[in-house]
């Protein structure tokens, strides 16, 4: 599958200041790519550039097909980039989304039909017409959002966009987003700090730390690459000697948890469980649960960052 964004080498320097070096991602049709990073690292730098918005440094990126440094008017007209609100608050939220459709070529019923979809949509209906001066971090960062579909992009470039959103505006921005590309039609482009919504929500990530690539790839082949034996916490009704002998005399290892009754085995293949399983029951084992530890991303994402970010959430 021809990958929809691609970069070699991307760099961008301001002065002194190297902001992007050498990233290099591809990013599949119909998918949802997250883009993560401590403050500063250069995710929106990374957006402007991959929307023309500012020139490369050095390195290459395309954007279907089109490339950055030379097309960039062709790129803005068929993605949506939404990074701060910007929205125009002498204005009402009608008139913010039927300028902005104006701008992309929208007009008439075409028009006038798009936006009440975007408002109803982020529940906004009911303040068509208020300005959005007066609107709630909440309610512009939705109108934002809104903007950034009101041409209905192939690419939609997200910068936090959760932000300010309460819980349940979260949760039905995030359904919407995979409502959006459920055709494999659409392509999500989403920096983010939460950690679990990149999760929810994505199948390949980059990782970058000033400027530079940490990791990239499916969360699954990442998990995979930094723990490559699989791990598993059966729990017991009780815990007896000759249950540890038996995993022993087959050679595998387990972390015994004498308060939880549990142990945690170390596998190459899940296929190796039941075989687990079946030991532990000829031992006189009564199994009470079976479950698969998986490392999240948020695993993933602090076992690769340099130890100075820990305790850090991604911004």
């Amino acid at each position: 599958m021809q990958a929809i964004i691609t970069t070699s080498n991307l760099t961008k320097r301001f002065g002194e200041l190297l902001a992007l070096d050498q990233v290099s991602i591809a990013v599949a049709p119909g998918t949802v790519f997250g883009f993560l990073g401590p403050n500063g690292a250069g995710k929106t730098t990374a957006v402007r550039l991959l929307n023309g918005l500012l020139q490369p440094s050095a390195g290459e990126a395309f954007v279907l097909g089109h490339n950055i440094a030379t097309e960039s008017d062709q790129i803005r007209a068929r993605c949506g980039v939404q990074t701060d609100t910007n929205l125009y608050d002498k204005l009402s939220a009608h008139d913010n989304l039927e300028v902005w459709g104006m701008l992309y070529g929208l007009a008439g019923s075409r028009l006038a039909a798009r936006i009440a979809t975007l408002l109803e949509m982020f529940e906004l209906t009911d303040r068509r017409d208020t300005l959005v001066g007066g609107f709630s971090k909440g309610m512009k960062q939705k109108l934002a959002i809104a903007r950034a579909l009101i041409h209905d992009p192939e690419i939609l470039f997200l910068d936090e966009p959760t932000a300010g959103l309460d819980p349940e505006a979260s949760e039905d921005l995030l359904l919407y987003l995979r409502k959006f590309i459920a055709d494999k039609k659409r392509t999500v482009f989403l920096c983010s700090h939460r950690l679990e919504e990149v999760e929810f929500l994505c199948e390949a990530i980059a990782i970058i730390h000033r400027g530079r690539m940490l990791a990239s790839g499916t969360i699954s082949a990442l998990r995979a690459q930094l723990w490559p034996e699989l791990s598993f916490r059966i729990r017991l009704l009780h815990l007896h000697a000759e249950i540890l002998a038996a995993l022993n005399r087959q050679g595998y290892a387990a972390h015994v948890d004498e308060q939880d009754h549990s142990l945690n085995v170390a596998l190459k293949h899940e296929t190796e469980i039941a075989h687990v399983v079946k030991l532990l029951v000829q031992a006189g084992a009564e199994i009470l649960a079976v479950q698969e530890e998986r490392p999240s991303l948020k695993d993933i994402y602090f076992a690769l960052m340099p130890r100075e970010n820990h305790g850090h959430s991604p911004d």
